[in-house]
């Protein structure tokens, strides 16, 4: 049966569910129970540990890699392992460390969120903005989880493929990102061990991007729908000043309660930019290396199965650098929208 209503919870509830595969909830009612707490505090830490092993254990890798001289373009793939890998933590770690001030906006804005009835929810078009920024959310994590699915997987098929399609003799197995360990696993059964905790590690650093990224689409779009809304009211409000008694005060009195209401969201949006502005920033930073790597790797003449990797790779990473490019304009377009609503209305009333 289809919800008559859209709430809040609608809008962050994919974050949400990534937030707790990272091991957190971003999302405290009072009363909420500690057991859970505790779990997913326990989670986040083995997640934290995991993905930490895995950093190392790259950046070991590389080392060694151009010690010995080793092709660039096998230290070009690492090198973009790890910055997805450590910007992903860097994104788990920027939310733990401000989970007090997430769980704060996220309790304001759902305080202004338009109540559950017919005609405040198609005075705000929630509709048509929940469905717009749910697009987003699921192309955004559809693309982020088809590159995990793709650099997990790969290597694994290929392998199947030498040993036991084409018999290649001494074939090695593989790990799905690196190829290093402390200790020579290949034979030993902890090499289940090892793959578990790349795979694991590759879960995690998806998610941790996803659910940032995610975070921000749907706070901006509720930012948006506010803003539009006040937009919207200004349009539609016919100016009484030297039309009715006291039609100045009236207006004085309408453009009062749209000028708090603006000041709150104005607030809110700094609170989220005051957030959100490293994650953003590792965004750019990161996408631009992984173009500019991915780029040159590809005029290296790589095999079919390699070629895909990157395409999926850039294909991510120019999506990721688009939506936040978006959004924002959004967001500045509709809070620029009402400065202009705003100065035509103060004119008519003091023409």
């Amino acid at each position: 049966m289809q919800k008559a209503f859209v709430t809040f919870k609608d809008f962050m509830s994919l974050p949400r569910i990534f937030y707790h595969l990272v091991g957190m909830d971003y999302y405290e009612p009072p009363g909420s129970k500690a057991n859970s707490n505790r779990l997913l505090n326990v989670i986040l830490l083995l997640n934290v540990l995991n993905t930490g092993f895995n950093m190392c254990m790259e950046f070991v890798l590389i080392v060694q890699y151009y010690r010995n001289g080793q092709d660039i373009e096998v230290i070009c793939m690492m090198v973009t392992y790890l910055c997805y890998i450590s910007v992903g933590q860097l994104k788990i770690i920027n939310a733990w460390t401000q989970k007090s001030k997430l769980n704060g906006l996220v309790n304001e804005m759902e305080a202004i969120f338009p109540a559950g009835i017919r005609e405040q929810q198609d005075k705000y078009q929630v509709d048509y903005y929940f469905k717009r920024v749910r697009y987003f959310m699921r192309l955004f994590s559809d693309l982020l989880l088809m590159l995990f699915v793709v650099y997990s997987v790969y290597n694994f098929v290929y392998y199947q493929v030498q040993r036991f399609v084409l018999h290649t003799p001494n074939t090695e197995k593989p790990l799905p990102y690196y190829s290093t360990c402390p200790w020579d696993c290949l034979d030993h059964w902890s090499y289940y061990l090892i793959y578990t905790s790349q795979i694991w590690c590759g879960i995690v650093t998806a998610a941790g991007h996803i659910a940032t990224d995610l975070s921000i689409y749907g706070f901006t779009m509720q930012l948006v729908m506010h803003f539009d809304y006040i937009s919207k009211t200004l349009i539609e409000y016919q100016v009484q000043s030297g039309r009715v008694e006291n039609g100045h005060a009236k207006d004085i009195q309408q453009l009062k309660g749209l000028i708090i209401y603006h000041h709150n969201l104005f607030g809110l949006s700094d609170v989220m930019n005051s957030m959100f502005e490293l994650p953003v920033l590792l965004n750019f930073a990161t996408s631009t290396v992984w173009v500019c790597i991915v780029a040159f790797q590809m005029t290296l003449g790589l095999s079919a199965g390699q070629t895909l990797k990157l395409i999926v790779a850039m294909t991510s990473a120019l999506t990721e650098i688009y939506i936040i490019c978006y959004f924002s304009d959004l967001l500045i377009v509709s809070f620029l929208k009402i400065s202009y609503r705003l100065f035509c209305i103060i004119r008519t009333m003091y023409q």
